[in-house]
């Protein structure tokens, strides 16, 4: 379906958090309210605390597209080549997922912890779409437990995105940028490439990239073409449409001690550069926060 129903296109009020980057992705919060995030194009990891100027943490990871805190203290992080955890305290890094069924992997993109300690992904041709200019391959949407058990979901995914679970758990959602909002369902059995079949193609969306579920089960959906914020209710109307002053909307999330705003992650382009930004914008329902994944390989060596 596309989304329908009332709307009001508007620009909303909100605070610059941090700015001056190419293009800002995977943004996550933790506890203490530090926001990670990272550079897609221009690369790196960076960590910014209340009242400091960001830090970088990794500055040779390529198009980091997810962040996942691990119960441990250590950082998940996409990219190029697949998933690394870094220690924040030492900076030291090693692979958690380099490869799927004995094939390496190129780059992953957004992730979404579980609920269960592990965690949701997708796999992306990055190659192609920044370096070869060629038709990029699909992707494949995965989960990882906990205990590090890798299962395939997807393997025709055109380009994976943001990812969020429903507040009763029952549902995924992902987003597929070209096609729209996924919504799969997680009951029992559910979690098999046959089984995560049965999910449904909920909202046609040309632009969509970030997405973040609130407490109430709304949708918030980041379209970066055409840098919009797009809020939906549970059954996919439109409830608000927002227009921000940036080239580009790119993903977004909640904040453990700051439910009742939504953190907005913008980027630049060749036209207007370094308008990469980390915005707070107060919202109405309290949103929902990503799961921490807890990796029994990770926990075993916490710092």
């Amino acid at each position: 379906m596309e989304p329908s129903g009332t709307t009001r296109a508007t620009a909303p009020d909100f605070e610059v958090i941090a700015s001056g980057f190419d293009f800002i992705e995977a943004p996550r919060i933790t506890s203490d309210g530090a926001i990670w995030f990272s550079d897609l194009t221009a690369g790196g990891v960076y960590r910014c605390r209340s009242g400091e100027e960001p830090r970088l943490m990794l500055p040779e990871r390529q198009w980091v597209g997810g962040i996942v805190i691990d119960r441990s203290g250590q950082v998940l992080c996409s990219g190029r080549g697949g998933i690394v955890a870094l220690d924040p305290e030492s900076g030291a890094t090693r692979e958690v997922l380099g490869a799927i069924e004995g094939q390496a992997l190129g780059a992953v993109n957004d992730m979404e912890g579980d609920g269960h300690g592990g965690f949701y992904a997708g796999s992306i041709d990055f190659a192609a779409i920044f370096e070869t200019g060629t038709p990029p391959a699909p992707g494949m949407l995965f989960h990882m437990s906990a205990s590090g058990e890798v299962t395939v979901l997807r393997r025709d995914v055109a380009a994976s995105n943001g990812m969020a679970l429903s507040p009763c758990g029952a549902w995924l959602y992902h987003v597929e940028t070209g096609r729209g909002i996924w919504r799969y369902p997680l009951g029992q059995g559910a979690l098999t490439e046959t089984g995560v079949a049965a999910g449904e193609l909920f909202v046609s969306l040309e632009d969509g990239d970030g997405l973040a579920l609130d407490s109430a089960g709304n949708l918030w959906v980041a379209c970066w073409s055409t840098a919009r914020l797009l809020h939906l209710a549970p059954d996919g109307t439109s409830l608000e449409t927002l227009s921000l002053p940036y080239p580009h909307v790119v993903s977004i999330c909640f904040a453990p001690d700051d439910p009742g705003s939504l953190y907005i992650a913008t980027g630049g382009n060749g036209e207007a550069p370094r308008k990469g930004a980390i915005l707070r914008m107060a919202v109405a329902v309290p949103g929902l926060t990503g799961a921490p994944s807890a990796l029994a390989t990770l926990e075993e060596n916490a710092p």
